[in-house]
């Protein structure tokens, strides 16, 4: 994408849908039953929660939560692509976000884009404090919701914004390295400038964090990072690859990381 230049709606949605399962849409689907203001109710918190489990095989509530946060990723990830790519932001009304869980406890999510959904491109003044704003929005939307599932579930929250932060650095080293994504030098100052506005704020927040980066020769230049904690999805039951680690787990020793890669 060349900054500055239009971007369509269709391929907006199209990009999100494919690779972060967000659903672009005017008006609420019945096939999204649940918004991120139910994370937050104390009598339906359970019920999702209680719906992940089984999906996951019944693990203990520490997994549980656990691995909520990492599906969550998935939305926060959609919601900076968004901006960084489209220069389109996603709305973070009450009931705006909405989701629904599928297999192994994967969510599915559904957003409406912003009333004033545009964010300045040339501006980069404006752009920062754009985004300043936007992420203390979201920010305060993720302390919440990761609160009320830790005293649920059990799983630490330290642990729940490490997991949300890899996930965002992964994307942006994703997002800086692709040059299939952006076709311009433009696009690819204005990503840079997003990651430094969004993770490493002069300010130090919850994912104003820092991962080890591991070289390997398959990754062709893009960074890789270490998780601080490993998300515990070897503890589940129910996935094909349940009792292994992920690449980035940090309970992997060098050697085991290094065949994981090769393989």
């Amino acid at each position: 994408m060349s900054g500055g230049q239009p971007v369509d709606n269709e391929w907006i949605k199209v990009f999100l849908q494919q690779h972060f399962a967000v659903t672009v849409r005017e008006n609420r689907s019945v096939a999204y039953p649940y918004s991120t203001e139910d994370l937050l109710d104390e009598a339906k918190l359970p019920l999702i929660l209680r719906q992940q489990s089984v999906q996951l095989g019944e693990p203990a509530g520490l997994v549980v939560g656990t691995l909520f946060a990492k599906r969550y990723s998935v939305l926060i990830m959609g919601l900076a692509a968004s901006i960084s790519l489209f220069d389109t932001s996603l709305s973070l009304l009450p009931g705006a976000l909405r989701f629904r869980p599928a297999d192994r406890g994967i969510m599915h999510y559904e957003a409406e884009l912003a009333a004033s959904g545009t964010v300045p491109v040339h501006a980069a003044e404006a752009r920062q404090a754009c985004l300043a704003g936007y992420l203390e929005h979201l920010l305060e939307h993720l302390r919440q919701v990761f609160a009320a599932v830790s005293s649920y579930t059990g799983a630490k929250e330290r642990v729940m914004w490490s997991l949300v932060s890899h996930n965002l650095h992964d994307l942006y080293g994703r997002l800086r390295t692709d040059r299939g994504l952006w076709d311009s030098g433009e696009r690819g100052l204005i990503i840079s400038q997003d990651y430094n506005t969004l993770l490493q704020p002069e300010k130090p927040d919850e994912l104003s964090m820092r991962f080890r980066k591991v070289e390997h020769p398959k990754l062709q230049g893009r960074p890789f990072y270490l998780r601080k904690h490993c998300c515990l999805a070897y503890r589940i039951k129910t996935a094909p690859d349940a009792e292994e680690y992920c690449s980035t787990c940090p309970k992997l020793s060098a050697e085991e990381r290094w065949d994981i890669l090769n393989s």
